[in-house]
């Protein structure tokens, strides 16, 4: 206590501090108490820096996911490459051909779980993770990847005559983007019938808003495709010298 100050006292003579006293028990001040407790204000602001936060973290857990579906996706496709190199080998290197996969005797099913040969041994690999439909345990399956129609109506379905196998797409996912000005991918295939990927239907990318597509080539490795380019989904795409597509046209020149 300093000097020449003194402290208020009660009326019991008991001297009064920063605490008060009421019958020998200490009260703090109200402004201790106001400072327990968050204010509205104070609430909506945490609220508020939540929602900034997960905004700014959305984005990069999509890009995250997006790259995890793009990786499995690209194993899916490098396991029918593998079912697909087996089936030839078993075929003396005879491709799929429009009239040996008619109705249900796909492309697909000759090579998927079939009780007999099982090149691909689960439905499972035909599925994209980007394809929203999900497994079915019955037939027909879910099939997210389409052949190459100018694969399967070549005039010479053997494999070893192709003369770019590097540059020839095989397989590639048959999504399309539904309504077109959209970004909602859209996947019909089943394994009951062929389902084929083709210039001039709209093939559609799942990755980088919808700009890049997996593909499996004829040689049997997994490469992107640029979706978005002017002529992907032209006769066109990726001409050899005499104009004819190395990636669509199994037979270029």
């Amino acid at each position: 206590m300093s000097a020449g100050k003194k402290e208020p006292q009660g009326k019991e003579g008991v001297i009064f501090g920063r605490w008060g006293v009421n019958s020998g028990v200490l009260h703090p001040p109200n402004h201790a108490m106001r400072n327990r407790a968050f204010t509205l204000i104070e609430l909506l602001v945490v609220i508020a820096i939540i929602g900034i936060l997960a905004a700014i973290a959305m984005p990069a857990y999509q890009s995250v996911q997006e790259k995890a579906h793009g990786v499995q996706e690209a194993n899916n496709l490098k396991q029918i490459g593998i079912g697909v190199t087996a089936f030839l080998g078993d075929n003396s290197d005879s491709m799929f051909t429009t009239a040996s996969t008619t109705g249900s005797n796909s492309w697909q099913s000759q090579i998927g779980p079939n009780g007999s040969t099982n090149y691909v041994s689960d439905w499972h690999t035909f599925l994209s993770p980007f394809d929203h439909r999900g497994y079915t345990s019955s037939l027909p399956a879910n099939v997210s990847f389409g052949m190459n129609t100018y694969v399967l109506s070549s005039t010479n379905n053997s494999a070893t005559s192709f003369p770019h196998p590097s540059a020839l797409c095989l397989v590639a996912p048959n999504a399309i983007l539904q309504p077109a000005t959209s970004r909602n991918l859209v996947f019909s295939g089943n394994s009951s019938s062929n389902t084929i990927v083709a210039p001039g239907t709209g093939v559609a990318g799942e990755m980088s808003y919808n700009s890049i597509i997996n593909v499996l080539y004829q040689d049997g490795h997994v490469g992107t495709v640029k979706t978005d380019i002017n002529d992907f989904n032209s006769q066109t795409f990726n001409p050899n010298t005499t104009g004819q597509s190395e990636f669509w046209q199994p037979l270029a020149q």
